[in-house]
């Protein structure tokens, strides 16, 4: 047995279990507590990287195992199995995510520390790495559908974290409603190819997608489309992107961990995914990878030009994650029968993107927590107060603007080059003008927080450096920015994708310079703005101009949302439920009636069965006192008559002779006993 048959099981069971033994371990101690999440995280991705020499030095074909699960009722029907599905694709995101979840672990012994709740938020943070490479290990649909509904209540949970603020609760319940949705799509596709090939399992459905495509070809065309409903939802792309910007009420190494590094790219995992079970068929489906790619590039620029407008300094970060994202979409987009390119080039970015926006995170946890808020306005001057933080923060911003030779200039470049080579001139124009506000927005954050003066808050604060046990975290994924990059031929190799990639071809080719050239009039902007406050540049920005409204209210999505979707639900509701009235009318009437003759009813037999008990024991009281009376006047003349019996008993005695005595004392003794009775009888009445 290889070692990757043990690892794939253990490595999303051992976090899954441990979650479970979180709160025995608590009653221990915090640092028991604390202790054993780490040692945990450390296994797992110990686990997970051990996974990587079978799949790197194996055969094409995917590795993996199965056991009975679910049996079936039928006669020839072999039931549902669960098991693993080992391959380039599943392996590069469970490191990912084991790797991410150990840095989590460590930084939230500093970020965290003294919170309520911890306890709580341990193991969700255990049952979300579990559940996460349960989702990108899982060997057939139904399996891996039930660990992304568990990913979505993790992080529905970990948003609602701190519960006691309001916001956070709002927050919460819109990201469960709005990947609902997506969810539901999802299930959707998942029961369509149940229907028609009979079996969950990937490699049953690999083996005889063919037959599905040649025979239903709308069916398939239905699924492809549901399932990248479920991936826009779950990866915050248009028009369901919004949830991701209230999901920063969360803690913000929960921001790192699920909504830059890991969760958000389930869906970015669940295409790319579908294009390997499809295969050459994906190419035939009517407008599915067009429409792929033409929402990716929509996301990517919306979502930057957002970020340009925000003072939240994790909302930066948030819409930045949006529109990288929406990069990555874009190059699965971009697929061809003659080259993979842009599905290496989106999971390289993938990857890419997870350590820079990861470190932007983890900074901007240590920036609020120093200065105890998140408004960028407030900030200033903190290049000095911060010099670490402001460090690794160049190197954060450096590499999100995909500037040589950091890890996005590599990935970033692969997507351009392979929207190029797709041939749509619309799509790679949009993409350049991302790239160049990616810069400027990222030049903005920088400017607002770490330049410029200390704003009036700061002046009232002793600010400090974030603790050495945030920012050992950071410092790791900032060296990961730096090499990253330089894996990208190995990276081929490992995904087996066809075809040669230099390091050196992205230095020369013709993207770059063209990249290069758009970067310099967006940093004057930049400079002009917020370095020299011009005031030409000013009044562009003030509140007349009309885009300034249109960024503000978000392109007016939650305002749609909220204002004519949900008010419209609730329109209709009300509707249908006049409807139904008005519809029970004929029997509403009746049963007013019935309903009035059973309340007389009622009331007659409460008055009734109230006064009985009471009319019984006035009778009762009435017949004792009338017997008492009774019993008085015989029990008086019966002492009469005895006293004088007993008189007349006497004088006779004297001629009575002695042996008659006995007889005349049991007489006696006889009268005094029924005197007795009578007496007890009548004080008993």
């Amino acid at each position: 047995m290889l070692l990757s048959d043990v690892s794939a099981w253990l490595v999303w069971i051992l976090p899954l279990v441990s979650s479970l033994f979180v709160p025995l371990i608590a009653r221990l101690g915090g640092k028991a507590r604390n202790g054993f999440v780490v040692i945990i995280s450390l296994v797992t991705t110990a686990l997970a990287f051990s996974l990587i020499p079978d799949v790197y030095f194996g055969s094409a074909e995917s590795l993996g195992s199965s056991t009975p699960w679910l049996p079936s009722s039928g006669i020839n029907a072999a039931g549902i199995e669960a098991g693993v599905f080992i391959d380039p694709l599943s392996v590069l995101f469970t490191v990912l995510v084991a790797f991410f979840g150990l840095i989590i672990a460590i930084y939230s012994l500093g970020y965290m520390k003294d919170e309520e709740g911890l306890t709580r938020y341990y193991f969700l943070l255990l049952l979300f790495i579990g559940s996460m490479i349960g989702l990108v290990v899982s060997d057939n649909f139904l399996q891996m559908f039930i660990f992304w509904e568990m990913v979505g209540l993790c992080s529905y949970s970990l948003i609602s974290f701190w519960y006691k603020r309001p916001e956070s609760i709002r927050a919460g319940a819109k990201v469960f409603l709005m990947t609902r949705i997506g969810d539901i799509c999802l299930l959707a596709a998942i029961g369509l190819l149940y229907a028609s090939l009979g079996s969950f399992s990937f490699r049953y459905t690999i083996e005889n997608i063919a037959t599905l495509a040649a025979d239903h070809m709308p069916t398939l065309t239905a699924v492809a489309f549901l399932v990248l409903g479920g991936a826009i939802a779950k990866s915050a792309q248009l028009p369901m992107h919004t949830w991701l910007y209230s999901a920063m009420e969360a803690p913000t190494s929960v921001s790192a961990l699920l909504h830059a590094a890991t969760m958000v790219k389930a869906g970015i995992y669940l295409v790319a995914r579908l294009i390997l079970i499809l295969g050459p068929l994906a190419f035939s489906i009517p407008m599915w990878l067009p429409t792929v790619a033409w929402i990716g590039v929509l996301t990517a620029f919306m979502a930057a030009t957002l970020a340009m407008y925000t003072h939240d300094i994790k909302g930066v970060l948030a819409y930045s994650t949006i529109s990288q994202l929406g990069f990555m979409m874009a190059s699965l987009g971009t697929i061809s029968a003659h080259s993979d390119l842009g599905w290496f080039a989106s999971l390289f970015h993938m990857a890419s993107h997870a350590f820079f926006e990861g470190l932007g995170f983890l900074l901007a946890g240590g920036i609020i927590h120093a200065v105890g808020t998140r408004d960028m306005r407030l900030m200033g001057g903190l290049r000095k107060l911060m010099p670490i933080t402001f460090g690794l923060s160049i190197i954060m911003i450096l590499t999100t603007s995909g500037l040589p030779p950091f890890a996005a200039f590599f990935s970033k470049g692969l997507i351009i080059t392979s929207a190029t080579e797709a041939g749509n001139l619309l799509q790679v124009i949009l993409l350049y003008a991302t790239a160049a506000l990616t810069f400027a927005y990222s030049l903005r954050f920088t400017a607002l927080t770490f330049f410029g003066k200390k704003s009036e808050h700061l002046e009232k604060l002793h600010v400090h450096e974030a603790p050495k046990i945030m920012l050992l975290p950071a410092a790791i994924l900032a060296v990961l920015c730096v090499a990253w990059g330089f894996v990208e031929p190995w990276l081929g190799g490992f995904m087996r994708v066809e075809g040669e990639l230099s390091l050196l071809g992205a230095f020369f080719s013709l993207e770059t310079p063209i990249f290069l050239a758009i970067l310099a009039p967006v940093g004057l902007i930049i400079y002009l703005t917020y370095y020299k406050n011009s005031q030409f540049m000013m009044r562009i920005r003030g509140s007349s101009n009309p885009l300034t409204t249109i960024l503000k209210h978000g392109y007016f999505f939650d305002d749609l949302y909220e204002r004519i979707v949900g008010k419209g639900i609730v329109t209709f509701s009300n509707g249908v439920r006049r409807v139904n009235d008005t519809a029970m009318t004929g029997v509403v009437v009746p049963a007013k009636g019935i309903v009035g003759f059973a309340s007389g009813v009622r009331h007659a037999e409460v008055v009734f069965f109230e006064r009985l008990p009471q009319l019984i024991a006035n009778s009762s009281i009435r017949t004792a006192n009338a017997v008492r009376k009774y019993l008085d006047v015989l029990a008086d003349e019966l002492l009469s008559i005895i006293a004088h019996r007993t008189l007349s008993s006497a004088s006779k005695m004297k001629r009575v002779p002695q042996s008659s005595l006995q007889h005349y004392i049991a007489a006696a003794l006889l009268g005094f006993l029924l005197i007795l009775i009578l007496i007890i009888v009548t004080i008993g009445v």
